[in-house]
């Protein structure tokens, strides 16, 4: 019987994956059998995440995203046994919430360099032969994108930049037999949600809450679509935005 979800003899690469969805989707990977390659911001991260995953050969890589260069080092180590990446999943983030008068080209740099820069940058380098043989890339974006929070907006301009640019390497990539996609969730129970929460009162939270009208989503949610857009059942949807909001999109 045909499993698309199957993905045994598999390596992906997941970045961001020391928590929320990047750490959801690694062990989602690991439980279907798949070899999961870890970039992770630190060795804590790693030893947290390291034990949850199921199998065998997963490895990590300590990299913060925030600095330029260093991925086709931790390419061509991935690659280094002969057995090529299958798929490439971009959860690092980071939501930057500042109003209007705080907003430079410091900060817009660093949320540009995490969330646009670097993924632009490993797509590139996995769109060489010498990467893959046939692979599936996925970026998570936001459905801030559409509707975005008081001062949210560099955060939403970072994601919109990820929608737009995939539709067109969707494009030059079909030739290279890769596949781009990418997840808009809402309001996921994640580290970078309870952050973005702190400063708000509890009827503000609520009300953003209130908005998904399936609920608060769980990482495991989002983990879930990532290994459909990773799948053989997903081979003709590409240069796509997927929202996986709960329902948000109708507010």
């Amino acid at each position: 019987m045909w499993n698309p979800y199957d993905f045994s003899g598999k390596r992906f690469i997941v970045t961001g994956a020391g928590s929320g969805i990047g750490k959801a989707t690694a062990v989602r990977l690991s439980e279907q059998g798949a070899e999961v390659c870890l970039i992770v911001l630190n060795n804590e991260q790693a030893g947290e995440v390291m034990p949850c995953l199921s199998g065998n050969g997963h490895r990590f890589y300590v990299k913060d995203l925030s600095g330029s260069g260093g991925y086709k080092e931790i390419f061509d180590d991935i690659i280094s046994d002969g057995h090529k990446i299958d798929g490439l999943i971009h959860c690092a983030g980071i939501a930057k919430i500042l109003p209007i008068n705080l907003l430079n080209k410091t900060n817009m740099d660093e949320s540009m360099t995490v969330n646009l820069y670097s993924f632009v940058e490993m797509v590139s380098i996995l769109s060489k032969k010498k990467y893959h043989d046939k692979a599936s890339v996925v970026g998570v974006s936001s459905a801030a994108v559409n509707f975005p929070q008081k001062c949210q907006g560099l955060y939403a301009a970072t994601k919109a930049a990820m929608n737009t640019i995939i539709t067109s390497m969707a494009i030059e990539l079909a030739d290279k037999n890769i596949r781009i996609n990418t997840v808009m969730p809402g309001n996921v129970n994640t580290p970078m949600l309870n952050k973005s929460f702190e400063n708000k009162t509890d009827c503000e939270i609520k009300a953003a809450l209130n908005k998904s009208v399936l609920g608060l989503e769980e990482p495991e949610d989002i983990a879930d679509i990532i290994l459909f857009l990773l799948s053989d059942a997903s081979r003709m949807i590409t240069g796509r935005e997927i929202y996986a909001d709960g329902g948000y999109i109708n507010f």
